[in-house]
């Protein structure tokens, strides 16, 4: 990062980041994969209704991965070790510290959640199963999404991804053992997921605790200075997956009262496609995030613009080539899933083409929100999620006034039009302050 080129750099992270979160992509697809043909729309409806519960262990994961390997990075960046040192170690303090506790809301509180999104008989015992074994692995989860970021961040990417393709070829190997072969439900699906999970951490703590590193991930004193710091760069993350459940939940509930848990199942193809991209697009944003940061240390404002441009036209191209294919065979994409259901077939169908044809948006959100936070500006990357969901619940809460159904499907895409245009302005703003504007940011204005 000091003399080399900056585009072989961008590609050395960000390629092994893609490749590992798409994997990781790709598992959960399976996962829907095997519940459709194994279980069916009970299956589908219940997991769906069951994520926003799990998505707080991931929202926290993300944030302490985020958090102290963005501020690792940009003390590296300043040639403070000491300091890189103590940040490490305070995402350790707060995995530890936040783990148990949540699991354990996550134990207690996880029949309401599903209640309160109006699940019954079937699908809110399979959802109920789901959650119960997820709680119990709360800090595994946590730990999964945190331990890969630090890896990456001490200049070991191709290994956080090696520890990531691990876990998730493990996952897809127990789900046909927990699900098609031992008939296990929903519970072994969450089995499946904590066991592959396991794999990645191992393989990441090996790392970071040896003599590899530059920065060892090593005992130290709790600092809540430092813990401040490390929660508040984490904090967008963080708010960034909460927002997708509560979204989550809100469609959940629209979609039980308009059409019934066929379309909440529907809903969950969308979903598996909606993640896949989405962690396509935070594999761009994870690649970028450590450059970003050391440059944004050292003070090279000419090479944070050309990492952001160069992540640009990683997440948009692939987000607008996924939206055509879409777009053009969504019955196709559907039939994955749920080659036998008719009428989930249908559904599904409708909603790919309502609810994903602005797919690529979410990647311009997710790149733009991790600018900020890789400089260390956790408040205007917070602001952008928290904008994300301001602007959504209005959304839904009055389209399907009028349009009923389809109102609820059009709800996501319709507010990411409007938030891809607050969001281009504070990057444009913030890339005046960087420097003469660039031919990457021109592309992104116009495509969003």
């Amino acid at each position: 990062m000091h003399t080399g080129s900056i585009t072989r750099a961008y590609w050395r992270y960000t390629l092994p980041a893609v490749t590992a979160l798409m994997v990781s992509g790709m598992y959960q697809v399976v996962d829907g994969i095997f519940i459709g043909h194994a279980i069916g729309e009970p299956g589908l409806a219940g997991i769906t209704m069951a994520v926003p519960a799990v998505i707080v262990l991931l929202a926290v994961g993300m944030m302490l991965g985020a958090g102290a390997g963005a501020q690792c990075s940009i003390a590296q960046g300043r040639g403070d070790e000491a300091r890189a040192a103590l940040m490490l170690g305070q995402g350790g303090w707060l995995l530890v510290l936040l783990g148990v506790p949540v699991g354990g809301l996550l134990l207690f509180g996880g029949e309401t959640i599903l209640t309160f999104q109006g699940a019954t008989g079937q699908v809110s015992r399979l959802g109920g199963d789901y959650l119960m074994m997820m709680a119990w692995g709360a800090p595994l989860v946590m730990a999964s999404l945190a331990l890969p970021f630090w890896v990456r961040n001490l200049g070991a990417p191709r290994l956080a991804t090696l520890a990531m393709v691990t876990g998730g070829l493990a996952n897809i190997a127990f789900d046909y053992v927990f699900i098609l072969w031992l008939g296990w439900e929903l519970q072994g699906a969450a089995l499946a997921t904590l066991l592959a999970e396991s794999f990645t951490i191992l393989i990441c703590l090996g790392f970071l605790v040896s003599r590899k590193p530059p920065i060892r991930l090593r005992w130290q004193p709790l600092r809540l200075g430092a813990c401040r710091a490390v929660l508040g760069t984490g904090g967008a993350s963080m708010a960034m997956y909460l927002y997708l459940g509560v979204v989550t939940v809100l469609h959940n509930m629209l979609l039980m009262k308009y059409g019934g848990s066929v379309q909440v199942a529907a809903y969950a193809i969308t979903g598996y496609l909606l993640a896949f991209y989405y962690m396509l697009a935070e594999g761009a944003a994870n690649g970028m995030q450590p450059l970003i940061s050391y440059f944004h240390g050292a003070r090279r404002n000419p090479d944070i613009k050309r990492v952001f441009c160069l992540g640009l036209y990683t997440g948009l191209g692939f987000g607008v080539a996924m939206v055509a294919a879409l777009m053009l065979w969504p019955g196709h994409v559907a039939s994955i899933f749920a080659a036998d259901d008719a009428e989930l077939l249908a559904a599904a169908a409708l909603g790919i083409r309502l609810h994903l044809f602005a797919l690529f948006l979410d990647g311009f959100v997710v790149l733009a929100a991790c600018l900020f936070q890789a400089m260390g500006m956790g408040r205007q990357a917070l602001l952008i999620t928290l904008g994300n969901m301001a602007i959504q619940v209005p959304f839904l809460a009055l389209l399907p006034l009028g349009l009923g159904l389809t109102g609820v499907w059009l709800a996501l895409p319709l507010s990411n039009v409007v938030l891809a245009c607050v969001v281009l302005a504070m990057v444009m703003r913030q890339w005046q302050r960087l420097g003469e504007s660039g031919v990457g940011l021109s592309l992104a204005a116009r495509a969003t």
